[in-house]
């Protein structure tokens, strides 16, 4: 069993909680190792080091972005066959922990949420997300909770990269959030899009923001209406349209209560496949990463990968 740490978590304090929740950890779990790479590319090697050697516990301790990259170099080293064995374990150290949620008390320890019961998993859907860089090259990369297109991913862009947000943050980082969400909400304005799902036909359509959603929490304090339903083989797409600065100040607050569907301007369906295209380049999120591009295609590998429950 391998536990791949990143210290950096939290704002800077991913360090402070794994040395909190390990000894725990180590009396539920038995003997593992754990790992501290040294940046992202590190830890990318890590992983695929192990799963190459035959490891098939890993363990993700640090946000959703570390879930992320264990997923997604998981897959790209491992075949359909070879993958069967291998069980993702997840550990909170971050500041969204989405992927733990909703988080049940007996997943809560030290106050970090854990998802390690490696005797109970099950068979999770990973999204794919294949995309035109803006050098005109298609590139593909994986997302396992919820992307997303508009608002919600110049959100993510400002809580990444705005100086003040970033100062927030590390004090509080739900606070840092919510301030990007406000700025981002500010800023939003419906642009025309192209669509089309499941290889229907394109349409045009006004959006302001539109989540393609597995587990229907998102940014640390929000989350859609729609089941959390990991291995169905379908997301949802929740659509908010053409809608004024009051209503998308709406869907904020409908989202921060859980609420969405139905709110002025909104639409939901299910799809195994989403494609969206537009003039100008656009910020597409997937699991917090943040990519720019003009022409975004979202699928599904279903039941790819089996995950404690």
């Amino acid at each position: 069993m391998l536990a791949i740490v990143n210290p950096t978590a939290g704002g800077g304090k991913g360090l402070a909680r794994w040395q909190r929740v390990a000894p725990k950890l180590a009396r539920r779990l038995g003997m593992f190792t754990a790992v501290f790479p040294r940046d992202a590319d590190d830890a990318r090697e890590v992983v695929r080091r192990a799963v190459l050697d035959g490891e098939c516990d890993l363990i993700a301790a640090g946000g959703d972005g570390t879930v992320n990259l264990v997923v997604a170099t998981v897959l790209q080293h491992t075949s359909t066959a070879d993958r069967e064995s291998v069980r993702l374990g997840a550990v909170g150290l971050g500041s969204s922990n989405d992927f733990h949620k909703p988080v049940r008390p007996e997943t809560v320890l030290e106050r970090v949420p854990v998802r390690v019961a490696f005797h109970q998993t099950v068979r999770h859907d990973v999204g794919r997300l294949r995309y035109r860089t803006l050098a005109g090259e298609w590139q593909c990369c994986c997302w396992i909770l919820n992307a997303s297109v508009g608002i919600t991913a110049e959100g993510n862009r400002c809580y990444n990269d705005d100086p003040m947000v970033t100062r927030v943050k590390r004090v509080h980082p739900d606070l840092g959030m919510v301030w990007a969400a406000l700025i981002a909400l500010g800023r939003g304005a419906p642009r025309t899009m192209t669509v089309a799902t499941d290889g229907g036909p394109e349409h045009q359509a006004r959006v302001t923001n539109l989540g393609i959603v597995k587990n229907p929490h998102f940014t640390g304090v929000l989350r859609y209406d729609s089941a959390y339903d990991p291995g169905s083989g379908y997301f949802t797409a929740h659509l908010l349209g053409d809608v004024s600065g009051r209503d998308r100040l709406r869907a904020f607050i409908g989202l921060h209560r859980g609420h969405f569907t139905g709110l002025p301007g909104t639409a939901t369906w299910r799809a195994r496949q989403l494609r969206i295209r537009a003039e100008e380049a656009f910020a597409v999120e997937g699991d917090g990463e943040i990519i720019m591009t003009t022409d975004a295609e979202f699928t599904l590998e279903p039941r790819a990968l089996a995950v404690c429950a």
